[in-house]
């Protein structure tokens, strides 16, 4: 059998490729996106009203989940008969660092999770998301959690995907950053009013979503992209 002999020519030239690339994304001018209005997200939702104060994180969380207190939101709605959903939004721009996934934090926390996929009314599609039922038996309580990445009226449910989006931007920068978008409810009744809930809130809050996501003036601090 004839043995192939190497193409070195082929190789020399994707290797050189390859490193004017590389040089080319880290020396060109940063990245600079339009910035998010998390506080610009109304009390008034639909049917959905603002139950309790904003949460607020110390310092050092922020921090380590990569934030300032102007790129996250955590708030509690409820509607009219009473049920209550929470919702987060962490802003992340162009950032691929420190992100920190639910059910994670649900599992360091002693629940035992459930994860699945499942889709939302959101940006008038059915966006695909993540759903996490979270149970702590000692405490008898169970907790929904519906969770997607978006950027603008783009929905991603995949984690990977959405850091593979985040390294091509230095090539092909995007208009809007991505964000993280969760929504939980506790399990009074059953888990599929509870979904009902869920689906019901994120339906109303999707145009004032996309609009506190999209709307603020490209920021040259704030959008930059980072590394």
């Amino acid at each position: 059998m004839a043995q192939r002999t190497p193409n070195y020519t082929l190789v020399f030239v994707l290797l050189l490729a390859s490193v004017a690339i590389t040089l080319w994304a880290h020396t060109r001018p940063p990245v600079v996106i339009s910035t998010a209005d998390l506080g610009s997200l109304p009390a008034q939702i639909g049917n959905w009203q603002k139950s309790a104060p904003d949460g607020v994180l110390g310092k050092d969380v922020l921090d380590g989940w990569g934030v300032t207190a102007q790129n996250f939101l955590m708030r509690e709605y409820a509607d009219p008969d009473g049920n209550v959903v929470s919702l987060m939004l962490i802003y992340k721009g162009l950032d691929r660092r420190d992100w920190h996934l639910s059910e994670m934090c649900f599992s360091g926390s002693g629940y035992n999770v459930h994860q699945s996929t499942t889709t939302v009314p959101y940006a008038g599609t059915k966006a695909g998301a993540v759903k996490l039922v979270a149970e702590d038996f000692r405490l008898g309580v169970k907790v929904i959690s519906v969770y997607w990445f978006a950027q603008g009226a783009r929905a991603e449910s995949d984690f990977v995907k959405t850091q593979a989006s985040l390294a091509l931007s230095r090539i092909n920068p995007p208009k809007d950053g991505w964000a993280f978008i969760r929504v939980s409810s506790d399990v009074t009744s059953s888990e599929e009013d509870t979904m009902r809930q869920i689906r019901d809130f994120v339906k109303s809050a999707s145009d004032p979503l996309l609009e506190c996501l999209t709307s603020a003036q490209p920021d040259k601090k704030a959008g930059v992209a980072s590394q």
